[in-house]
C-alpha cells in the first residue's frame, strides 16, 4: 500500500523539521568550535608571555654578565609577542645598543623605560617589520605592553645585580 499525500506532506514535513535542527546543531557546533579554536590562541599568548617573564627572571639571579644578561632577555622578546616572525627588539642601556636580527624601527612599536634607583637609564622595544590589525595598543595586545613594563623592570634589576 502507497502512502497518501497526506502522509508524503507530513514526511517531508518531519524532514525539514530535523534537517533544520541539523543545521542549528551543526552552526552551533561550528560557533562552539571558532570560539575553542579562539580560547585557545588567547591562552597560548598568555602561556608564551608567562614564559619569558620566568626567563627573566632566572636571568636576574644568574651569576652571567650583565652584556649575557642582556643578550639572553633579547632573544626571548620576539618569540613572546603576537605576531613573533615579524617582531624584533631593541635594548638600550647605558648608553650600549643590542639588537635582535629582525629588529627595524618601523611605526609599529612600542617601548619602555628602564629605571634603575629612579633614573632612566634605557629602554627596550619591540617593533613589527610590517601592519597587523589594531588591536589594544596599535597592532598590540595590552598584555604585551605589560610583558614590556616587567622586562623594563627586569633590565633595571639586572644592572644594579
Amino acid at each position: 500500500m502507497e502512502p497518501t499525500r497526506e502522509e508524503l506532506l507530513r514526511l517531508v514535513s518531519e524532514l525539514n523539521s530535523e534537517t533544520e535542527e541539523l543545521r542549528r546543531r551543526l552552526d552551533e557546533s561550528d560557533w562552539m568550535g571558532g570560539a575553542l579554536k579562539q580560547r585557545t590562541r588567547v591562552l597560548n599568548e598568555r602561556i608564551k608571555e608567562l614564559h619569558c617573564a620566568y626567563e627573566l627572571v632566572r636571568l636576574i639571579r644568574s651569576p652571567a654578565s650583565l652584556e649575557a644578561k642582556i643578550d639572553a632577555a633579547l632573544a626571548l622578546l620576539p618569540p613572546a609577542w603576537q605576531h613573533a616572525e615579524f617582531a624584533g627588539a631593541r635594548i638600550e642601556l647605558d648608553g650600549v645598543e643590542r639588537r635582535t636580527h629582525g629588529f627595524t624601527a618601523s611605526a609599529w612599536r612600542m617601548s619602555e623605560p628602564i629605571r634603575s634607583e629612579h633614573a632612566v637609564v634605557g629602554s627596550v622595544e619591540i617593533s613589527y617589520s610590517r601592519a597587523f590589525p589594531a588591536s589594544d595598543e596599535g597592532p598590540f595586545l595590552k598584555e604585551e605592553r605589560a610583558l614590556l613594563k616587567i622586562v623594563a623592570e627586569a633590565l633595571g634589576a639586572m644592572r644594579r645585580c
